[in-house]
C-alpha cells in the first residue's frame, strides 16, 4: 500500500519543496491577478468579433461552393443597390433644365463683360463654334463606351453600374450648386445669340416655355459654372479612377484642358465659369469618394492582388460592411 499510494509525509515534503521554489512566482501571479481585474466588456467585445468573423467565414464558405455570378448578374445586383440614385439623377436633369429656362427668362441683353480669356484667345465664328461641341461628345461617348466595356469584356472590380452611379451622384451635387450660383447672380451672356440686337435671342415667355422647353446649347444667363465642363470633368474623373493606364489618363486630362480653351474661344462661357468648374467638380468627387467609397457584395469574387488605389470595399448582403 505504501509503494502503491506513496507516503503522505513524502507528499507533504514535496509540496513544501515546490512551494519553496515557486513561492515567489505564485506570489507575483496572485498580485497580478489582484492588480489586473478581468474586464467583462472587453471580453464580450472579443467574443462578438469572433462570432462575426465566424459568421463571415461561414458565408464565404457557402458562397465558394456555389456557382460564381456572371457579369450581368453582378450588374443587376448593383443596379438594385443604386436604382434610387439613378432615378433621382433622371428627375434632376429636368429640374436643371427648368432652372436654366428661368435663368434665360431673367437674362437681360448686355455687352459681354471684360474677360482675360477673351483677350488672349481668338474668337471662334458661329460656324466654327461646333468644334467645342464635337470635343464634348468625343469625351462623353468615349467614357460611355469604356463604362459599358465590362459588359462585353469583364474585368476585375470594373462595373458599369458602379461607374455610372458615381458619375450620377457627383452630377446631381454639381448641378445643384450650379443652379444656386446662376440664379443668385445673372451675368450677361457672351455667346452671339445672347448679345444685344441678336436675331436669335428667344427667351421663354410663358410657363409652358419654362417647364416644357428643353435646350442645352442655346440658353443665356446660366453661366456660373459651365455645365458642359461639369460633364467633361466627370468623364475625366471616371477615367482617372477606373482606368489603370497612366497614358490614357494623361490624354484625357489634356483633352479636358483643350476643351476649356475651346469653350472660352467659342464665347459660350467666361473664363470664370471654366475655372470654377475645374476646382469645384474634383473637390466634390474627392469628398464623395472619401465618405461614400465603392461597395461590393461578398458574392463578388475578391481580387486582393489589385493595387490599393483600385481596391473596392465589399459588403455582405446589405446587413453591414465587411472589414
Amino acid at each position: 500500500m505504501r509503494g502503491l499510494w506513496g507516503n503522505p509525509a513524502d507528499d507533504g515534503r514535496s509540496r513544501n519543496r515546490n512551494q519553496g521554489r515557486g513561492g515567489e512566482n505564485a506570489t507575483k501571479t496572485d498580485t497580478d491577478l489582484e492588480m489586473r481585474p478581468m474586464n467583462t466588456s472587453q471580453s464580450c467585445t472579443r467574443i462578438d468579433i469572433l462570432n462575426k468573423a465566424a459568421e463571415k467565414a461561414k458565408i464565404r464558405g457557402e458562397r465558394e461552393n456555389s456557382q460564381p455570378l456572371t457579369q450581368l448578374q453582378k450588374e443587376k445586383f448593383l443596379l438594385k443597390m443604386n436604382y434610387k440614385l439613378l432615378l433621382l439623377t433622371g428627375v434632376w436633369q429636368y429640374v436643371h433644365s427648368v432652372a436654366t429656362n428661368v435663368a434665360y427668362y431673367l437674362h437681360v441683353q448686355r455687352p459681354p463683360l471684360t474677360d482675360l480669356g477673351f483677350e488672349l484667345l481668338p474668337a471662334l465664328t458661329k460656324r466654327t463654334q461646333v468644334i467645342s461641341e464635337i470635343m464634348f461628345f468625343i469625351c462623353l461617348f468615349a467614357t460611355i463606351g469604356y463604362a459599358l466595356s465590362p459588359l462585353v469584356y469583364p474585368r476585375r472590380n470594373l462595373y458599369f453600374t458602379l461607374m455610372f452611379s458615381r458619375f450620377a451622384a457627383i452630377l446631381v451635387l454639381a448641378q445643384t450648386l450650379r443652379i444656386v450660383c446662376f440664379l443668385i447672380t445673372t451675368l450677361p451672356g457672351p455667346n452671339y445669340h445672347c448679345r444685344p440686337d441678336s436675331p436669335d435671342y428667344a427667351p421663354p415667355k410663358t410657363l409652358w416655355d419654362i417647364f416644357g422647353r428643353q435646350d442645352a446649347f442655346f440658353g443665356c444667363g446660366d453661366l456660373v459654372f459651365s455645365s458642359h465642363t461639369i460633364f467633361v470633368l466627370l468623364c475625366a474623373l471616371v477615367w482617372h479612377k477606373y482606368c489603370p493606364f497612366k497614358w490614357v489618363r494623361r490624354i484625357v486630362w489634356t483633352l479636358v484642358f483643350i476643351f476649356g480653351l475651346l469653350v472660352v474661344a467659342a464665347r459660350k462661357h467666361y473664363s470664370l465659369d471654366i475655372m470654377v468648374a475645374w476646382y469645384t467638380v474634383p473637390l466634390l468627387w474627392a469628398a464623395y469618394d472619401h465618405y461614400f467609397p465603392d461597395k461590393l457584395p461578398l458574392d463578388f469574387e475578391p481580387f486582393p492582388d489589385l493595387p490599393a488605389k483600385y481596391r473596392i470595399e465589399r459588403r455582405s448582403g446589405g446587413k453591414g460592411f465587411d472589414d
